[in-house]
């Protein structure tokens, strides 16, 4: 492939000047070349007569067709236009009989998003490798990401079946990996439905499918599938130890807490147990005893980081600032969450009035999952300290220092950010105006001019950008429901918006924000029952000012005062200066 890489050389310094017809014709000549054959070859300083050319030999002309397809796809890849890309790759793997092709296009078209062509590219990965179990695995994601659950099931229990009955275990904690993360959807828990249903006396079908359901906020679900494993293996601790979890969230506190105790003292040496009731403790608001279940662990294991960091944390949530700074100041001599003990200790710092030490702290990260936030925070310092000037010079100097463009993007929108909290939204409308000419049709600067824009009254901007972030992506589940939310909220369109907000439920319907714009259109309609439905499931997985505000006002609504004023004293405590809770008050009042 060498010769391919500096042909591939040749076209990027010549910056595609040749015609797609000549540039074709050239590789005809150069698979020639690279398969030996005596070719007579014209003077250096004439160039070729590609116009006359004899006739094409069918299969030279396909191999040639092949190699364009491969080198384009490389070189528009490395330019960044990766849509571009996958197309040519995609060409390729329906040129090309070797399944390593349609492997690259598949996994270049998921990087890019772009999952109809991904889905065209795996599937001509399985055609040519029907028993590779990553072939076979990502035709499952994409038939889940297509909304065909069954479809997908078919796919994975393949793998599961070539991997046989001894890899069962491995099998489906593969799986969990796969749909664990975040947005998890209908779909992906539906699949995992079938699949344990397919695998009725397998307690790892069982038990992934209600890890995933407890992670998707479905907490029947999830109770249903440890129950189910725990009928075929009693004492399966993972089981336990979700049914527990699942009941807590329920609302079943005391025995919940009680049944994840007992496991703990029949138990005591098992750490990660004792971590998951210290978990629970803290879910159900006892941080008392959260605290000392976790100081207990740490008489025992003195140096584990991550008891040390989880009972930092747990501190700082109690407002025991002193002892949780002695933790982190230990922390950041260890090797593990070091960077998160800088982030913390600047947080710390900085709620206490120490800019400076504040500073000091977020500048001692230099990567990392705290990076960009840590950078963040030093900007909104200079610019709440009325250095507002001083902040975008700091951000223009993050951005000249980095060749990550999406990294240059994010220092944009930060930017976008602090003149809309500083200098105001008219500002930061014409700012992100001005970065859209840099990242034209970006869908995140787009958005973020919307949103100002509905700070300035112009909704007819805001429903503008956003319907332009939907034509590109029509699943885009923050445009849906953004858009949904502020025409229930400002406008009179209320079925209108119950559609787009809908939709944007059934992609993410574990996301609190959107679960809240469900409940405030469903009141906007006059559907009160249902609204205080949606908002207690929102407030339950946030406990959210903007959320309280909207469920204490359809609690008023519907007669319930009480429980309204219980909700808003509770709220008060935690956002006592929020203007919506206060607003809410008012009308209590």
């Amino acid at each position: 492939m060498a010769h391919l890489l500096r042909y591939g050389d040749f076209l990027l310094e010549a910056r595609w000047n040749m015609t797609r017809k000549s540039l074709l014709a050239a590789m005809v000549a150069l698979t020639l070349g690279a398969g030996g054959c005596a070719t007579t070859r014209p003077a250096a300083d004439m160039p070729l007569p590609l116009s006359n050319a004899a006739p094409l030999d069918p299969a030279i002309e396909k191999r040639a067709e092949l190699v364009y397809e491969v080198l384009a796809g490389e070189i528009t890849g490395k330019l960044g236009n990766l849509e571009q890309a996958t197309e040519h790759y995609l060409q390729a793997a329906k040129l090309s009989d070797d399944p390593q092709i349609a492997a690259r296009t598949a996994k270049i078209a998921l990087y890019a998003k772009n999952y109809d062509l991904a889905f065209e590219a795996v599937k001509r990965w399985v055609e040519l490798e029907p028993d590779n179990p990553e072939a076979l695995r990502m035709a499952g994601l994409l038939y889940v990401e297509k909304g065909q659950p069954q479809k997908a099931a078919d796919y994975l229990a393949k793998v599961i079946d070539a991997a046989g009955k001894e890899a069962y275990e491995s099998s489906f904690a593969h799986l969990n990996l796969l749909f664990g993360g975040e947005g998890i959807t209908p779909a992906a828990l539906e699949t995992l439905d079938i699949l344990r249903k397919r695998y009725p006396d397998v307690v790892h079908a069982q038990q992934t499918y209600a890890e995933i359901a407890y992670r998707a906020h479905e907490y029947e679900k999830a109770l249903q599938g440890a129950e189910d494993a725990l009928k075929i293996d009693p004492g399966f601790r993972k089981a336990q130890i979700v049914r527990y979890r699942s009941m807590l969230a329920l609302g079943e506190v005391a025995p919940a807490l009680l049944g994840m105790k007992q496991l703990v003292d029949a138990d005591p040496n098992d750490i990660e147990l004792r971590h998951n009731h210290a978990r629970m403790l803290v879910q159900a608001g006892r941080f008392d005893e959260a605290l000392a279940e976790y100081e207990r662990m740490l008489q025992e294991r003195p140096d584990d980081m991550d008891l040390v960091y989880s009972a930092a944390l747990l501190e700082i949530e109690q407002g025991r600032k002193d002892k949780a700074r002695k933790r982190l100041n230990r922390l950041t001599e260890s090797a593990s969450h070091r960077e998160e003990a800088f982030y913390y200790l600047g947080v710390l710092a900085e709620e206490e009035g120490n800019v400076q030490e504040a500073v000091q702290w977020f500048s001692r990260i230099h990567s990392g999952e705290y990076y960009f936030q840590a950078r963040s925070r030093i900007a909104t310092l200079m610019a709440k300290n009325g250095q507002i000037e001083d902040a975008r010079d700091y951000l223009e100097s993050l951005r000249d220092k980095t060749d990550n463009e999406s990294m240059k993007l994010q220092i944009g929108l930060l930017e976008g950010e602090l003149i809309r909290d500083f200098e105001g939204p008219r500002q930061a409308y014409d700012f992100y105006t001005e970065l859209l000419e840099r990242y034209p049709g970006n869908s995140d600067v787009l958005y973020a001019r919307a949103m100002v824009a509905e700070n300035i009254d112009r909704i007819d901007w805001l429903e503008r950008d956003l319907k332009t972030v939907l034509e590109k992506d029509p699943d885009n589940a923050m445009a849906l429901n953004a858009l949904g939310y502020t025409l229930a909220d400002r406008t009179d369109r209320y079925d209108e918006a119950y559609r787009y907000i809908e939709k944007a439920l059934k992609i993410r319907p574990d996301d609190p924000a959107i679960i809240d714009s469900m409940g405030w259109v469903e009141y906007r309609m006059g559907n009160l029952d249902a609204a205080a439905k949606y908002l207690e499931k929102a407030y339950s997985i946030t406990p959210d000012a903007e959320i309280a505000a909207h469920l204490i006002e359809v609690y008023a609504r519907l007669g319930k005062k009480d429980k309204a004023r219980k909700l808003l004293e509770k709220a008060l405590k935690a956002d006592p200066d929020d203007k919506r809770l206060l607003k809410v008050k008012e009308l209590l009042d």
